[in-house]
């Protein structure tokens, strides 16, 4: 049987692992993605810093050749557009939907608020109106929404209340409730997936790995001092293989049971300075690199980890450490960026969200 799978925000750093990952894993899947940008069959919708300069993140080489064929298709629709969302809806009529469009943490409020939760309702109401009957919605949500209450510790199962730190943690929440609200009256199938902190080639340098990554890349190169610039590192997070949370979002549209959450995630609880330590030694530097210190965000949770049992019993493991996935992100710096980097157009600057 061939599925036909609609995915929201295919053109994001999730939204283009998952459609790898489903392409590759299943040779009749027919895919259609959707994003607010033209499409960028080369690069990621975000930029990278490399050696002073920025340039558009290019997609690794294995996501261009596996998306490079006639069994995926993308158009530009905005989530926000309701008429012409549904509109495709009515002439895709996917069998499984993925939504991962989504603002980000250090977008604006309004912003958050119009994405994370307008989308959610957006997108269920153009396929409740649409007459279209897919078997599976999985509405990607967030590790952040658990937050953090006095003398609660992780690790936190999905029957966990939740308690939001900041507006991106906010609004995902808004969008869960109101998401569930909308599904039970549509007699749609949603599952949610709450994605903790994903790893991979080509992620955006607001997350810390892809920060921390392409700095300690760039001094191997002989590109900056043997030093790396960063906030406290003392938080601790669960982070887990881009890829390991592309075939996890497809079990849950097989297995997963409509009206559940399910935390996408390893299970394990790794700290910044493991994080750091770990990509110094991959990146075979002396140990321990000088650091130059940022103050630290407003709102960061300090202990996050998930319960994962919920997922496991579906039958889904990680395949990729986390090692594994860091050594994926010094070698897209060290060479997909490095090798597009004289080519691509640039501007000088600090690099992309000096955060950490």
């Amino acid at each position: 049987m061939t599925d036909r799978i609609l995915i929201t925000g295919a053109q994001g750093f999730l939204g283009r692992y998952l459609a790898a990952h489903w392409l590759a894993s299943e040779p009749d899947a027919v895919i259609l993605g959707l994003g607010r940008s033209p499409a960028r069959p080369d690069t990621f919708t975000h930029a990278v810093g490399w050696g002073g300069a920025t340039l558009p993140a290019p997609l690794p080489p294995a996501l261009v050749r596996t998306l490079a064929t006639p069994r995926y298709g993308y158009r530009p629709v905005d989530i926000a557009d309701g008429p012409a969302l549904a509109r495709t809806v009515r002439e895709f009529r996917p069998d499984i939907v993925v939504h991962l469009a989504a603002a980000l943490r250090d977008d604006p409020p309004g912003r958050l608020v119009r994405t994370n939760v307008g989308g959610v309702v957006a997108l269920l109401e153009a396929l409740r109106t649409s007459g279209a009957t897919p078997r599976t919605i999985v509405l990607g949500s967030s590790g952040s929404v658990y937050g953090a209450l006095p003398g609660r510790e992780p690790p936190f199962g999905e029957a966990a209340a939740c308690a939001p730190a900041d507006p991106y943690a906010a609004t995902k929440r808004a969008a869960e409730e109101l998401g569930r609200i909308l599904a039970e009256a549509g007699a749609l199938p949603v599952v949610w997936g709450r994605i903790f902190n994903p790893v991979g080639a080509g992620q955006d340098e607001r997350h810390l790995c892809g920060w921390l990554g392409r700095q300690v890349a760039e001094i191997g190169a002989g590109l900056r001092p043997p030093a790396v610039v960063a906030g406290p590192l003392d938080t601790t997070r669960d982070y887990i293989d881009a890829r390991d949370v592309a075939e996890a979002l497809r079990v849950l549209s097989a297995r997963g049971a409509p009206g559940c959450a399910y935390n996408v995630a390893s299970g394990r609880e790794t700290g910044g300075e493991e994080i750091l330590a770990m990509l110094v030694a991959l990146g075979g530097l002396p140990s321990p690199v000088e650091r130059v210190r940022r103050p630290d965000r407003s709102g960061d949770v300090a202990r996050s980890f998930a319960d994962v049992s919920r997922l496991a019993a579906l039958g889904f493991r990680p395949r990729h450490t986390l090692r594994d996935s860091l050594a994926a992100v010094l070698d897209y710096y060290c060479e997909c960026v490095a090798d597009c980097s004289s080519s691509a157009p640039t501007r000088s600057g600090p690099g992309t969200g000096e955060r950490f």
